[in-house]
């Protein structure tokens, strides 16, 4: 309870100090929490028969699936790639239900202390409203992490999820505003949706390493670390840290995305 007061008293502080006195319902995000079997069969499909730049072996590892059963899900007809998805979430339903609820009620409890921080200082950075005025949360039983690139419906895992205290759902739903002001700006005959990816993890990344979010997520490990982005990331990094705005950081990262695409990434 101790804790809890002093979050909320820090919290308070630093919004004051931010606003300088001036609200904006701007600022305001909401989130609605949901548990959805669908949602996860779906996504299992999609991420085994894409073209997914961590490679199918590594996404099948990262989500505890055999990855011959991944290889079964990525080759055959859609209707059968449907059942053998099916299996995967029911048998974690069976074998984690519980547990599933719980973590949804422990990430409610969570964000309520975390919300308001977090709207006002990616609203700040950004310096626009958000894109969604509301996301969709999905406490998903298989998938680490989803965000979603034109829409406001992002998954994280009811394990991992708690463990990186937040900052695992942070980063989905930062990455699925970034990208989309980005592509309202520039299309896709200017950056590919891959390029803009890589943009929106990284720099997603990199709004999460604000000072003011390492009481949610202290010593936290950086979470978008896929290989093939390594090289740009330093690139954006410095970019983002002399941008005189945040529009003038997307415009001078555009030529650098061009020259650039995560497909491409041999190891």
């Amino acid at each position: 309870m101790v804790r809890k007061l002093l979050v909320c008293l820090v919290i308070s502080l630093l919004l004051g100090c931010m606003s300088n006195g001036n609200s904006s319902t701007a600022h305001d995000l909401r989130l609605s929490f949901v548990i959805d079997k669908e949602y996860d069969i779906e996504n299992v499909i999609g991420m085994f028969r894409s073209n997914d730049p961590a490679g199918l072996e590594n996404r099948a590892n990262s989500m505890g699936v055999d990855v011959n059963i991944a290889r079964e899900i990525r080759d055959a007809d859609l209707s059968d790639a449907k059942k053998l998805a099916a299996k995967l979430v029911a048998d974690r339903f069976a074998n984690n239900g519980a547990a599933i609820q719980a973590s949804k009620a422990d990430f409610e409890a969570q964000w309520k202390d975390l919300l308001p921080l977090f709207s006002h200082v990616i609203v700040e950075t950004t310096e626009a409203p958000w894109v969604h005025p509301e996301y969709i949360c999905v406490i998903s039983s298989i998938h680490l992490g989803l965000s979603n690139w034109y829409a406001n419906k992002v998954a994280v895992n009811f394990v991992r999820g708690r463990s990186y205290r937040g900052k695992m759902l942070a980063q989905e739903i930062t990455l699925s505003d970034v990208f989309q002001l980005l592509r309202k700006r520039h299309p896709r005959e200017e950056v590919n949706d891959w390029q803009v990816w890589a943009f929106s993890e990284i720099t997603a990344s990199v709004i999460l390493d604000d000072p003011k979010f390492q009481m949610f997520w202290p010593n936290s490990p950086l979470l978008s670390n896929y290989p093939q982005l390594a090289a740009l990331r330093p690139k954006l990094k410095s970019l983002f840290d002399q941008r005189t705005s945040y529009v003038d950081y997307e415009d001078k990262s555009v030529p650098l995305l061009q020259a650039f695409d995560p497909r491409n990434y041999v190891p």
